[in-house]
This record gives structure tokens, sequence and C-alpha cells, in this order.
């Protein structure tokens, strides 16, 4: 058995073992977003209200659809995969950072 047969072999191992503990992560996820959402609001006064509860919703979305779903996040092509990505700091076109 070749070096990357064996690579390989690991590799479909470590994936199977990562999305059984996604699994069992998924009700502690949705907790410590919502803690971070409320100290992240309480941190900024509220300034950014509206952009916490976008972003909190859109990782509520992918976990509520992956644990539907069964699937684990390896699974999930994430944000972006099919060009709708959100635009950032480094992105041309995207918002400059002050």
């Amino acid at each position: 058995m070749s070096f990357l047969d064996k690579a390989k072999e690991l590799a479909g191992q470590a994936k199977g073992k990562a999305g059984e503990l996604a699994e069992k992560a998924g009700p502690s996820a949705a907790k410590g977003l919502d803690a971070a959402k409320s100290n992240l609001d309480k941190a900024t006064g509220g300034k950014y209200h509206d952009q916490i509860e976008s972003v909190s919703g859109k990782v509520e979305g992918v976990l509520k659809r992956n644990s539907s779903n069964g699937d684990s996040a390896e699974d999930d092509p994430g944000p972006g995969s099919n060009g709708s990505r959100d635009k950032g700091p480094d992105d041309p076109g995207g918002p400059k950072p002050r």
C-alpha cells in the first residue's frame, strides 16, 4: 500500500469520525451562538444589532439544515459555493476597511 493510499484511507476515517462529532455538537453550537450573539450585542451597545442578527440567522439556518438532513458540516459546500458569497474587505468591490 502506497503512502497516498494510506493517507486517503486515514482521511476517510477522520471524515467519518468528524461527522459523528458534528452531530453531537449541534445543540451545543446553537447554545454557544445564542450566548455569543447576546454578548456581542451587549458589548457593542446594540450598535451592530442588525448585523449580528443577520449573521446569527445565517449560522442558525446552516445548523438547522444540517441537523434536519443528517448531514455534517464537511458535506456542506457552505456559503459562497454558488458565487453568492458576502464581500469582505479583501474582496474587490467589497467594503473597504476603515
